[in-house]
Order: C-alpha cells, then sequence, then structure tokens
C-alpha cells in the first residue's frame, strides 16, 4: 500500500484537544509502554503534554501504513532532552487515537 504524506495537517488541532478534554481519547497500549519507558510519563502526564501541542509543533501528515485512507498528524515535542514523535488521529468524528513515542 502507499503511504502518502502532506506537509499540513489534515485534522483540527483545536478540535483534538477539545475532543481529549472530553475524555474521547484512546492511548494505544504502546504508547503507554512507550510513554513510560522513554519519558518515564503516565497517561496522565502524556495528555498534559498532548494539550500542550500547537501548530508549530507539527511535523507532517501521513496515511496509515494499514490503510491509505486513514490520515495521522504527527507532532514532534521536547520533553526534557528528548523529542516525543506523537501521532494523532480522529476517528468517526467524535474520539482521538494517540500513539506516543522516543523520535
Amino acid at each position: 500500500m502507499d503511504q502518502n504524506e502532506k506537509r499540513v495537517p489534515h485534522y483540527n488541532l483545536e478540535k483534538i484537544k477539545k475532543l481529549i478534554e472530553e475524555k474521547k481519547y484512546c492511548i494505544t497500549k504502546i504508547a503507554q509502554d512507550n510513554a513510560r519507558i522513554d519519558f518515564d510519563l503516565t497517561v496522565a502526564e502524556v495528555i498534559k503534554y498532548i494539550l500542550t501541542l500547537d501548530n508549530t509543533c507539527f511535523y507532517k501528515s501521513m496515511t496509515s501504513i494499514y490503510d491509505n485512507k486513514i490520515w495521522q498528524d504527527v507532532y514532534h515535542l521536547s520533553i526534557s532532552k528528548d523529542t516525543a514523535y506523537i501521532k494523532l488521529q480522529i476517528i468517526s468524528e467524535n474520539s482521538v487515537i494517540i500513539q506516543f513515542k522516543r523520535k
């Protein structure tokens, strides 16, 4: 499957944040593990960091390697001396899937 990329966000970041604040999100198990192992972060701390994202943190949009119709927005965020690689996508217009790992 072809993976597409673009340099503009596919999703509105403010909408993502609103959904997260409404507790309409899911953090993948691997993201939880990576956040803990790579940054010693809890799920609550991951959410706090994601809510600090702004458009200057945006890196790219890309389609899923499993389905080229599903877009994921990638953000980079400095945490201590490392950079987090954060992927966000809206599913069914009412929830956010979060992936989080060291870049």
